[in-house]
C-alpha cells in the first residue's frame, strides 16, 4: 500500500485534473490575477506571451509559477531565463524559496547553484549540459558569447526578464530596422525553442514600434506580423471617430488574428452580446466578420449594435491574446468582491526642492561648465567619446560626495593609475545601449582634463562633508519618525549611499542598514558588518533597522510592504526608474492606506526645471505610469540634451524641448494604451490538485519507511527535522510557516 501511495505521489504531476498542482504545492499562495495567468499560460504551452503587469503585482511570481507546473508534470525538460545581471541572484533566491527551483547562475565560466556551489561545464558548449539555468543579458548578447547559445540544444521554455531593453537602435524611420545587441539575439533564439514568457511593466519605452519589436517575439503571422506599420495602423484608425475609421482595414487585420483561431470569437464575449443585443442584431454584426464591404455594413447597423462591434474589434486583437497587463485597479475591484483581502494602497508623492548655499551653487555651476566642455569636445572628436560625461552629469545632482569620488577616480584614470571606475554606470546602461568600450580606453585624448579635475577634487574636499540635502533628510526623518516606524532611501549610486550612512549612522547608530552591489550591511556600534538580505527584511520589518539606504540596482526582491515612507534622495533622468523604486513599497498588502513618497531636487538645476515644468500637466507618481510611458521616457533624452549644451544656449534649449514634450502631452491620446488594449486576469476558479501539502505531509511524515526519516521541531509549530543526506535539516509543508 506504501509504495501505490508513493508511487501514486511520483505520477500526480502528470495526471489529468493536476493543472494547478504547482501552484497548490508551492511555498506562496498566489494572488488570483497570478492563478489566473499561470494557469492560461501553462494550459496553453507552447503559446508564447509576454506579461506586462504593473510594478509590484508579481510577474516572477506567474513566470515561477509556470515554470513550476510546466516542470513538474514534464512539459518541459530544458528552460532559461535570462534577465539583468542586478537581479540574477534574486531570481534564484526566488525560485529556490518560492517554488522549490534550484536553478544555478552560468558566469561565462562556471554554473553556481543556490548554496553557491561551483559546477564546471560538462560538455564543449557548456549550454548543452545543462537543463536549467539563468544567465545575464549583459553577457549572452555579447558577441562572443551570443553563437554558443545560439548552437546549443533547442530550449522548451525561455523566460526573458526586463525585456524592454530588447529595442531598436533608433525610431526616426521605421522603414529601417536596427535592432540593438539584445534584440537581435532574441530574434534567432526564438526560432531555437518552444515557448517563451517575456517579461516587462514597460513594453513601450519611446514608441509604440517596440510593442510590434517585441509581440514579433511571440509570433505575430499574416499582415500584422508582416509589417508594423499595419499594427500601429489599426490602434490609430480605431482612434478616429466612428465615421472617418477605414473600416475595411481594420475588419481585414480581425479577420487575420481570428484566423490563428479557427475563426473562432471568445465565447464570453459572444454570450454578452447577444443578451445585449439579442440574437437578430448580433447575427448582423457577426457576419461583418464574412462581409466583402464591412464598412458599409458598419455604418448601417444601429448605435448599440455599432457599439459592440467596436468591442468585438477590442476585443480580438494580438495585444489582448498575447499580453496580460494586470493593474492595481483590477486588484482593488478583487478586493471590493471579496476575492483579495490584501491592502492595495494609493499614494502620496512630494516634489522637493532644496536650495544649496552659495559655496555650492558656485562649485555645481563650475563642475557643470566642466562638464558641457568636455563633452562637446569629445563628441567632437569621435561619436560616443562623450558617455564618460554624461556618466559624471547624472551623479552631480546625486551627491557632491559622488561627484568628488568619481573625479577621484578620474584623476587616477588620467594620470594613468587605474582603469575609469564606471563599472556601477555601465552595468545598468549597456542592457539597452550598445557601449563600445574602446570608447572609453584612450587616455592621450584625456589629457587637458587633468588641471581641471585637480582643482575641482580639492574644492569638493573643502566642502568638508556639508550637503544641502544632507541637512533636509536629516530634518524630514525627525518629522516623519513621528508617524512611521521605517524610511527607505534610494540613491542611484554606491558612493553617495557610503556618504549618506555615515551621516545618518550618528544620529541613528545600529538603526541604520543598507542594500548594494555588495550585499547586505548593518552598523553594529563599531563597524559595518555583511548581513543577508533576509536579515536586513527581518530587522527592517521588526523595526531593528529604521533607516534602509538601498542602490536601486541591488533593490530588485526587497519588497518592503512594511515600510510606508520611501525618499529619493537623487531622481534618476528617466521616471520610469523611480516607477520602479516605488514599487518596492507600493506593494499589495502594505501595511499602510497611502505610501508616502519625498522626491529631492536641488532647486534650480536642470533636472528640477524640467520636473517642475512638467508638474502642471503630469500628476509625477500619482499612479502607475499608463500611456504616458513613451512620453516619460523623453524626460531623459531632455534633461541630458539640455544638461550638456553650453550654458548660454540651455534656456532656448530647454524651452525647445519642454515645448516637444509639451506637443507630446496634448497627443497622448493617440498613443497605444496598454492598460486600454491587453488582456487581464479576470475570474478565479480553484485549483486542481490531485494531491495538497497537508496531504503530502500526512503521507511523507506516518508512512512506516518514510517517517522515521521525520521528527517535529523543538520550537518550530509546523516544523519538522529531516534526516537528509547525513544531516538534518528543518523543513515544513506549511508556506506561512516558511515565509
Amino acid at each position: 500500500q506504501e509504495q501505490i501511495v508513493c508511487q501514486f505521489l511520483r505520477d500526480a504531476p502528470r495526471l489529468i485534473g493536476a493543472s494547478g498542482l504547482g501552484a497548490a504545492t508551492c511555498a506562496i499562495v498566489p494572488w488570483p490575477h497570478q492563478q489566473v495567468v499561470s494557469r492560461r499560460v501553462t494550459a496553453s504551452y507552447p503559446a508564447r506571451y509576454l506579461l506586462a503587469d504593473e510594478v509590484g503585482l508579481g510577474k516572477t511570481i506567474e513566470a515561477g509559477l509556470v515554470l513550476r507546473q510546466l516542470w513538474l508534470s514534464g512539459v518541459v525538460h530544458r528552460a532559461l531565463i535570462l534577465a539583468p545581471k542586478s537581479v540574477l541572484r534574486q531570481w534564484q533566491e526566488e525560485l529556490y524559496e518560492k517554488f522549490a527551483l534550484n536553478v544555478p547562475i552560468y558566469d561565462g565560466a562556471a554554473f553556481q547553484d543556490i548554496r553557491g556551489e561551483e559546477h564546471a561545464p560538462t560538455t564543449p558548449n557548456p549550454w548543452d549540459g545543462v537543463d536549467l539555468a539563468l544567465v545575464s543579458s549583459q553577457l549572452v548578447k555579447r558577441r562572443e558569447r551570443r553563437q554558443t547559445l545560439l548552437e546549443a540544444r533547442p530550449w522548451d521554455l525561455v523566460i526573458v526578464d526586463e525585456a524592454h531593453h530588447a529595442r531598436r537602435r533608433d525610431f526616426l524611420d521605421l522603414n529601417r530596422y536596427r535592432p540593438n545587441r539584445l534584440l537581435e539575439l532574441l530574434n534567432r533564439l526564438q526560432t531555437r525553442t518552444r515557448g517563451i514568457i517575456l517579461m516587462t511593466a514597460t513594453p513601450m519605452q519611446v514608441h509604440p514600434i517596440e510593442v510590434w519589436d517585441l509581440l514579433s517575439l511571440l509570433g505575430l503571422s499574416g499582415e500584422w506580423g508582416a509589417d508594423g506599420r499595419a499594427f500601429l495602423r489599426f490602434y490609430e484608425e480605431l482612434r478616429k471617430p466612428s465615421a472617418e475609421a477605414d473600416w475595411s482595414f481594420i475588419f481585414r487585420l480581425l479577420r487575420a488574428e481570428l484566423a490563428l483561431g479557427d475563426g473562432w470569437l471568445a465565447p464570453e464575449f459572444e454570450v454578452t452580446a447577444v443578451r445585449e443585443l439579442g440574437p437578430v442584431d448580433w447575427e448582423r454584426v457577426r457576419r461583418l466578420l464574412d462581409d466583402s464591404d464591412p464598412a458599409r455594413t458598419f455604418r448601417s447597423l444601429p448605435p448599440r449594435a455599432r457599439s459592440v462591434a467596436v468591442g468585438l474589434v477590442r476585443r480580438h486583437t494580438p495585444l489582448h491574446r498575447l499580453v496580460f497587463r494586470n493593474t492595481r485597479e483590477l486588484l482593488r475591484e478583487y478586493v471590493r468582491r471579496g476575492l483579495l483581502r490584501d491592502r492595495v494602497p494609493t499614494r502620496d508623492p512630494r516634489l522637493v526642492w532644496i536650495p544649496m548655499r552659495d559655496e555650492e551653487q558656485a562649485l555645481y555651476d563650475r563642475i557643470e561648465e566642466y562638464i558641457t566642455r568636455f563633452y562637446r569636445k569629445y563628441e567632437g572628436e569621435r561619436k560616443g567619446l562623450g558617455f564618460v560625461m554624461a556618466v559624471y552629469r547624472r551623479r552631480l545632482t546625486s551627491s557632491f560626495y559622488a561627484v568628488q569620488r568619481s573625479l577621484e577616480r578620474r584623476l587616477a584614470f588620467l594620470r594613468g593609475q587605474a582603469g575609469l571606475g564606471l563599472e556601477e554606470d555601465l552595468e545598468q546602461a549597456e542592457l539597452s545601449l550598445d557601449v563600445d568600450e574602446w570608447h572609453l580606453a584612450d587616455r592621450e585624448l584625456f589629457r587637458d582634463e587633468i588641471a581641471y579635475v585637480e582643482d575641482f577634487v580639492h574644492a569638493l574636499s573643502m566642502l568638508g562633508g556639508y550637503d544641502s540635502k544632507v541637512e533636509r533628510l536629516l530634518q524630514d526623518l525627525r518629522d516623519l519618525f513621528r508617524h512611521r516606524d521605517t524610511v527607505l532611501v534610494f540613491t542611484q549610486y554606491t558612493d553617495t549611499m557610503d556618504f549618506l550612512r555615515e551621516q545618518l549612522r550618528q544620529s541613528y547608530g545600529t538603526h541604520v542598514a543598507c542594500y548594494s552591489g555588495r550585499g547586505g550591511e548593518r552598523w553594529d556600534g563599531v563597524m559595518w558588518v555583511p548581513v543577508t538580505k533576509e536579515e536586513i527584511k527581518n530587522a527592517f520589518r521588526e523595526g531593528q533597522v529604521k533607516v534602509l539606504l538601498c542602490t536601486e540596482a541591488a533593490s530588485e526582491g526587497l519588497n518592503l510592504q512594511t515600510c510606508g515612507v520611501l525618499i529619493n534622495y537623487d531622481m534618476p533622468w528617466n521616471p520610469m526608474r523611480v516607477e520602479q523604486r516605488i514599487g518596492r513599497v507600493d506593494r499589495i498588502g502594505q501595511r499602510y492606506d497611502e505610501v508616502w513618497i519625498r522626491n529631492y531636487f536641488y532647486e534650480g538645476t536642470v533636472e528640477a526645471r524640467v520636473y517642475q515644468a512638467l508638474s502642471r500637466r503630469i500628476n509625477w507618481f500619482q499612479e502607475v505610469v499608463g500611456p504616458l510611458q513613451p512620453i516619460l521616457a523623453h524626460v531623459e533624452r531632455t534633461i541630458e540634451t539640455v544638461a550638456l549644451v553650453p550654458e548660454a544656449e540651455r534656456e532656448q534649449a530647454l524651452r525647445e524641448e519642454l515645448s516637444r514634450i509639451e506637443a507630446e502631452l496634448d497627443q497622448v491620446s493617440a498613443g497605444l494604451n496598454l492598460d486600454e488594449w491587453a488582456g487581464q486576469a479576470e475570474g478565479t476558479t480553484p485549483l486542481e490538485a490531485p494531491v495538497t501539502l497537508a496531504e503530502l505531509a500526512a503521507v511523507l511524515t506516518t508512512a512506516p519507511t518514510l517517517q522515521a526519516l521525520f521528527r517535529p521541531h523543538e520550537t518550530i509549530e509546523n516544523g519538522f527535522w529531516l534526516r537528509h543526506e547525513g544531516q538534518e535539516v528543518a523543513v515544513t509543508f506549511d508556506p506561512a510557516t516558511f515565509d
